[in-house]
């Protein structure tokens, strides 16, 4: 269910069902569920208005009353994702029956890129009325307004996707049936492409090498499509009240033996949360802690630990177990103890930022801004030392905010926010990898995909 799905890497699969309000084209928002926005003189609220005629997949109609509704129920929903990154939105009103307001606690520029894919996919008014309606959808048909509507879910099994053909670019539609199967073992993924049993897959390290020699078609485009492996350490909690310790361990860590060993060489050594294609990449990130197990030992033996730290790893469900257990041994070699905790309810204590130590990774977000405060500001969702933010990052994403996203300035202040938010945050990435796939030949190639965001417009299968 939108609201409350926290990881972008689920809306791979979620926006074939759910639309955003904005997509994005070359970088930037373009027109969705909208068809054109408006901003007012200040920069403090901005009018969009959706295009007509649209409707939900249950035939409820995407109208304001259900845009303004949506924000609400993110904005108000207990166990809600999207709290941070609606952290500037104050209120969002309804003024006819294609047109709502935006209004803004502070000057902000940057929501059109927030409402373009994850954070504006919009869901039925209709389907989550109540906060039970909200909660089962989780275990039933989700509905939104996207190009393809669900016809059969089994949680944990499979869900079976048809062709909406009530979905605003619908004649640019041209697959009829999409059926996705949950738990597919990752080593039988190839050779069920090749016989035929899958059509298209997400594939990782080893796979990706063995589909290349079997001579398989592989989608991938680090600069759109991309994933950073990460730690989090929460300043809240001891031993990482201590600045020193949260140096140490950015020290200790190895990046390039990550990319080595864990991806097999298909990844990149990346300091920072984003890969180096992205725009928000900023260099002096990369020179700011490169390895350096030495100066760990010094930094552990000035906090009081030098005769060694125990700590506890909460690595998340889904990694691959060779990231923590690398980790492990790094921090071993400069004095920690690390005990791995494989906890299947591992989200609760996350996303409630009670864990102490826990490895995660992410796909990034289309909106600069969000990029930013998912991690280093109140309430992110990837910021497990929450509430901890820093005066200076405030300063800096104000700023960002205030600066209209066709400014020369924009890009140099989006690097600078995330300098200053990275060195006083959470955060000790990993790895940085293409989000890749393979599929049989009959599916076209060309896939104009965004940040976190599969794109099945225009894409066909056979002749």
């Amino acid at each position: 269910e939108r609201v409350v799905t926290g990881a972008t890497g689920a809306s791979l699969q979620l926006g074939a069902i759910y639309e955003p309000l904005l997509t994005e084209k070359d970088g930037k928002p373009a027109p969705g569920l909208v068809e054109s926005w408006e901003y007012n003189d200040d920069g403090t609220a901005v009018t969009f208005t959706l295009k007509e005629g649209l409707t939900f997949q249950d035939g409820s109609p995407v109208d304001a009353e259900a845009a303004a509704f949506y924000f609400n129920r993110a904005k108000t929903q207990e166990n809600s994702a999207l709290l941070g990154s609606y952290s500037n939105i104050d209120t969002v009103t309804a003024d006819s029956d294609l047109d709502f307001t935006v209004h803004h606690k502070s000057v902000d520029y940057q929501v059109p890129y927030l409402l373009s894919v994850r954070a504006g996919f919009l869901t039925s008014q209709k389907a989550t009325a109540t906060a039970e309606d909200a909660a089962n959808l989780n275990s039933r048909l989700p509905i939104g307004a996207g190009p393809f509507k669900v016809v059969e879910y089994v949680p944990e099994s499979h869900i079976y996707l048809e062709k909406f053909d009530d979905y605003w670019n619908a004649d640019d539609i041209h697959i009829d049936r999409i059926e996705i199967s949950f738990g597919v073992d990752a080593a039988s993924v190839v050779s069920g492409i090749q016989t035929g049993v899958y059509n298209f897959s997400q594939v990782s390290g080893a796979q990706i090498q063995e589909a290349r020699d079997a001579g398989l078609d592989l989608v991938s485009d680090i600069s759109t499509n991309w994933g950073v492996q990460f730690l989090n350490v929460n300043r809240k909690v001891e031993p990482f009240t201590d600045e020193r310790v949260v140096e140490a361990f950015r020290y200790a860590i190895d990046q390039q033996a990550f990319v080595d060993s864990v991806l097999l060489g298909e990844g990149e050594v990346t300091h920072q949360i984003v890969p180096s294609e992205h725009a928000a990449f900023n260099e002096e990130i990369e020179t700011a802690y490169e390895y350096d197990p030495k100066k760990a030992k010094a930094l552990l033996a000035d906090a009081g630990y030098a005769d060694g730290l125990e700590v506890t790893l909460s690595p998340s469900p889904f990694q691959n177990s060779a990231y923590p257990e690398l980790v492990q041994a790094q921090l071993a070699d400069v004095g920690v103890t690390v005990t791995i905790d494989n906890d299947p309810n591992w989200a609760k204590g996350y996303f409630a930022k009670e864990t102490a130590f826990s490895l995660y990774g992410w796909v990034g977000r289309n909106s600069p801004t969000q990029l930013l405060t998912e991690h280093f500001d109140v309430d992110g969702v990837l910021n497990l030392s929450s509430p901890y933010t820093t005066d200076a990052f405030q300063a800096a994403i104000a700023e960002l905010r205030a600066t209209p996203i066709d400014d020369p300035a924009f890009l140099d202040r989006v690097r600078e926010a995330n300098r200053i938010g990275f060195l006083d945050g959470s955060v000790i990435p990993l790895a940085a990898s293409g989000t890749t796939w393979v599929k049989t030949s009959d599916i076209s190639s060309n896939f104009q995909n965004g940040q976190g965001w599969l794109n099945w417009t225009g894409v066909t299968v056979g002749d």
